[in-house]
């Protein structure tokens, strides 16, 4: 479904789910220093918030202080189900009491300049497993923290854990299909509570019934319903209902699709070092070629850098040899081309290469108990997908 296959290690499956109960999933950003400022012009708070997903937190802490949401900057999005202590920067406000149910101001302070994407140093991850055989869960836990490493895989909180729909909304985006990105976003069925009025929507899509049966607290559905009945037919424009870094998320989830396949393939076929390898490591970006192949061996097992695979766009660097064939044959497979990412709405993505492996840091288990450390853009769901051995996306 989110394109992840294979497994790094060999072990035996323990089972187990994430997320029994909110509570059991927290994560928190860490940054190496925030420079804060008494007459700095950026608001910055440190909240606590409990299962929110996180556009909504946005949104609603945007319109608590009376601000667009456009002005919110982060550093990183987070899992809904989960106890999440986050950062949020808003420059050229000054900091007022507001109150959301499940979301605490731990902080607020101002800096210079606002928060980015993968500004902090990492996340820290303190994790509770429910229905595992402990024994196993335990000793794949170890292997796992000995070596280090799992793949780097978008793990499905991208793609929507309870409805992993916004890889699809991207792929029928990125062909011009507005109408069928429409009716996959509002009425594609998940596993909520809401599955029966979307898939009514779905398998007819009359966005007049749509406003009877969806609840107000569906307001995004609801608001480009509202568009195509006063515009019939203008699904780009119901499109463009949508907050902007909603849309934007719709085409890296599909980005991440195909990443996911790629190293999926990837595994199948060999899990060392390749000739071809495009490899970040220190020292740089290098071109894996058999005079440096053993080097660059050696360089991953000491733990620097890792090989990495296609985060597709229009100006992205395809891996060689057998590593840039699997990356050309998934992007095939899928119909689509490197110059489709050229998009309008301000969503051409350039593309990237992301790195293949994950490194671990700081990892501890107890019975059915983990903590560790990831870098930014690292997925929980990674580490823990490769100790449970569980495919079914709903555990995670």
């Amino acid at each position: 479904m989110i394109g992840v296959k294979g497994f790094y290690y060999d072990l035996t499956p323990s089972s187990g789910k994430l997320r029994k109960e909110t509570d059991d999933f927290y994560v928190e950003e860490v940054f190496d220093n925030l420079e804060k400022k008494q007459d700095g012009k950026v608001l910055v708070l440190k909240l606590r918030a409990k299962n929110w997903e996180h556009n909504r937190l946005i949104r609603f802490v945007a319109r608590s202080l009376h601000v667009s949401p456009k002005r919110v900057y982060f550093a990183g999005t987070k899992d809904r189900r989960s106890v999440k202590v986050q950062y949020l920067s808003i420059p050229g406000i000054e900091y007022r009491d507001f109150s959301l149910n499940d979301v605490e101001v731990l902080e607020h302070f101002y800096m210079d300049r606002p928060l980015t994407i993968g500004s902090h140093r990492g996340n820290r991850f303190d994790i509770k497993v429910s229905d595992c055989q402990p024994d196993i869960f335990g000793f794949n836990c170890n292997v796992v923290r000995t070596k280090g490493i799992v793949p780097n895989y978008y793990g499905p909180q991208r793609f929507g854990s309870l409805r992993p729909v916004t890889h699809l909304v991207g792929r029928e985006l990125l062909k011009g299909n507005y109408s069928e990105a429409v009716r996959i976003f509002v009425g594609y069925p998940g596993e909520d509570r809401f599955a029966e009025i979307r898939k009514e929507y779905f398998d007819n899509p009359d966005p007049v019934k749509g406003l009877q049966d969806f609840p107000t607290s569906l307001d995004i559905e609801r608001k480009m319903m509202e568009h195509l009945v006063t515009h019939p037919e203008d699904y780009s424009g119901a499109i463009k209902q949508l907050p902007e870094n909603l849309v934007s998320m719709f085409i890296h989830a599909y980005q991440g699709f195909i990443f996911n396949m790629i190293l999926s393939r990837r595994l199948e076929i060999d899990k060392s070092i390749m000739i071809g390898d495009i490899y970040n490591m220190k020292e740089g970006v290098v071109r894996v070629n058999n005079l440096n192949r053993e080097r660059i061996i050696s360089a991953f097992e000491r733990g620097d850098g890792s090989p990495t695979g296609l985060v597709a766009g229009y100006d992205t660097e395809f891996a060689g040899g057998t590593p840039g064939e699997i990356e050309k044959e998934v992007i095939s497979s899928e119909g689509v081309k490197t110059t489709d990412f050229k998009l309008p709405f301000g969503l051409s993505s350039r593309g990237e290469r992301r790195d293949l492996f994950l490194r671990i840091q700081d990892m501890d288990c107890v019975e059915s108990h983990v903590r560790f450390m990831l870098p930014p853009g690292g997925y929980a769901t990674s580490v823990l997908r490769e100790i449970m051995r569980v495919d079914e996306m709903g555990n995670y």
